[in-house]
C-alpha cells in the first residue's frame, strides 16, 4: 500500500485566499533559552490550506465542522484529472465516466501546478467547479468533493450568489479545498481526510491522505 499525503504544509508565507492573514507561528519556550521543552502558539484562519468547508460555511444554520459524519470523511474516492482552462461542468463529469455509486470525487486541475512555486501568488485565474457539476454531484448521491485550489466556486460571472457552494452545501455535500494533487494519477484510492475538531467551525483546516493500493 503506498500513501499519498495531498496536504498544503502550514507555513508562514503560505498561498492563502484573498491574501487573508497567513500562519503565524510564536515561540512560547524553547530549550535554546533553558525552558525544558520547545512549545509555540500557532494563528491562522479556519480556512487555511487544505481544509473543509462545512455546511455553515454558506448555510445559515447548517451543520459546523465538528458536526461533520465521518463516514463521508473515510473511504473509497475517486480522482478525476481534467485538462483545460474551462471549469468542470456536468458534462465533463459525464465524460469522465466517474463509476455509479461512487461517493467521494477529487478534481485535478492545471490548478495543481501552482504548489510547484512555494511563493506564488493567490490567483482568481483557476479551474473550478461550476454549478452544473454541482448539482451533478447532488444528484448522483455524492458526499464529497474535493479540488486543488482554494476555492471550489468559479470567479468570473458565474461566482454571482455562490451557486456551486450553496448547492453542494445545502445538500450536506462535504467541501475540501486546497487539495495538492500534483503527484496523484487519475484512478480510484481510499480517503481519509481529518479536519480538525473545532466546535462550531465554519471550516477547519484538514491532514488529508490517499491509499493506494
Amino acid at each position: 500500500m503506498k500513501i499519498h499525503d495531498v496536504t498544503l504544509t502550514l507555513r508562514p508565507g503560505m498561498t492563502t485566499w484573498g491574501g487573508e492573514p497567513g500562519p503565524e507561528i510564536t515561540p512560547l519556550r524553547r530549550v535554546a533559552r533553558g525552558d525544558t521543552a520547545n512549545v509555540s502558539t500557532i494563528t491562522f484562519g479556519d480556512h487555511t490550506g487544505t481544509h473543509v468547508d462545512p455546511p455553515i460555511h454558506f448555510i445559515e444554520g447548517g451543520a459546523t465542522v465538528d458536526q461533520l459524519p465521518l463516514d463521508a470523511l473515510l473511504g473509497p474516492c475517486v480522482v478525476v484529472e481534467h485538462e483545460g482552462a474551462e471549469n468542470v461542468s456536468a458534462d465533463w463529469l459525464e465524460q469522465a465516466r466517474v463509476p455509479a455509486g461512487t461517493k467521494r470525487v477529487l478534481i485535478k486541475t492545471r490548478n495543481s501546478q501552482l504548489w510547484n512555486d512555494p511563493m506564488q501568488t493567490f490567483t482568481r485565474d483557476i479551474v473550478a467547479v461550476n454549478a452544473s457539476a454541482a448539482r451533478w454531484c447532488v444528484e448522483r448521491g455524492v458526499r464529497l468533493v474535493g479540488v486543488d485550489y482554494l476555492t471550489i466556486e468559479p470567479q468570473g460571472p458565474e461566482k454571482a450568489g455562490y451557486p456551486t457552494h450553496h448547492t453542494l452545501l445545502g445538500a450536506g455535500v462535504v467541501i475540501i479545498e486546497g487539495l495538492d494533487l500534483r503527484g496523484i494519477a487519475a484512478g480510484s484510492y481510499e480517503l481519509i481526510c481529518a479536519p480538525l475538531k473545532i466546535a462550531g467551525g465554519d471550516g477547519a483546516p484538514a491532514r488529508v491522505f490517499l491509499l493506494e493500493r
